[in-house]
């Protein structure tokens, strides 16, 4: 049985600075590189209650960071793993709290930054970059996939919601949605909508929807649809199956 990783240790900690803002992240560099050889790229963005400037929560709250980065995943599909964190009392694009506009902000394009530079510094195959996020990181991945559209070759986007206006933009990208429906945080409504949106426009998506009881049946709160979400073998097969030149 192998030891348990301290994914502290494995993260690489890192901190984006310029003249207007400074922002935590950590990144995963998978083992035993070959050389000539590109790697896809997860980015994660965590939720509100890992905001902060400690530059670790976003990797030890839950797994939606970590499982990309495990040795299952990595024995079958070697990728580099990128999480930012957001500052204290500030969001992932706009909280739906305060706007139906759902735009992107700031953050977000702090976020395509480092992504950036991720990519020009690491032997990154930009046809596989993919983005992933849990609930206001939900909002922060359909608000950088609006920014930035030709940028990802897939997402998964759990208990999170996006402007459905703005789909249109975001047809082509591939999205797989997870909700539950008795979320006391995140109504589904939310996923709902915009899973409605994509679909009528024939877009590449899916959705999981956790029926009222199921979390509370895994010991879990109604919102915490991310666990079984990021457990699931299916999704981490359907994200590296997509890469941008195939749809």
């Amino acid at each position: 049985m192998s030891e348990k990783i301290n994914y502290l240790d494995v993260f690489k900690p890192f901190v984006y600075k310029d003249e207007f803002i400074e922002m935590p992240y950590r990144l995963f560099v998978p083992e035993n590189m070959k050389t000539q050889e590109n790697y896809p790229l997860v980015v994660f963005l965590h939720g509100a209650g890992e905001r902060g400037r400690d530059n670790a929560k976003q990797i030890l709250a839950n797994e939606g960071a970590t499982v990309w980065a495990s040795e299952d995943v990595q024995q079958k599909h070697p990728c580099f793993v990128l999480a930012p964190q957001c500052p204290e009392n500030a969001y992932w694009g706009t909280s739906f709290r305060t706007s139906d506009e759902l735009e992107p902000n700031s953050l977000l394009l702090t976020v395509l930054l480092i992504v950036d530079k991720v990519i020009h510094d690491y032997p990154i195959d930009t046809e596989r970059v993919y983005i992933t996020g849990l609930s206001m990181g939900g909002f922060g991945t359909v608000g950088l996939l609006t920014l930035c559209p030709e940028k990802f070759a897939a997402a998964v986007v759990v208990c999170g919601g996006g402007n459905v206006k703005k789909v249109h933009k975001i047809s082509h990208i591939p999205i797989w949605f997870f909700h539950a429906e008795d979320d006391d945080v995140v109504p589904v409504k939310y996923s709902r909508d915009l899973v409605e949106a994509l679909e009528k426009l024939g877009a590449p998506v899916r959705y999981t929807e956790y029926p009222k009881g199921f979390m509370a049946s895994l010991g879990s709160f109604p919102h915490a649809s991310w666990i079984p979400a990021y457990r699931d073998k299916e999704m981490i097969e359907w994200v590296f199956s997509h890469r941008k030149g195939k749809r």
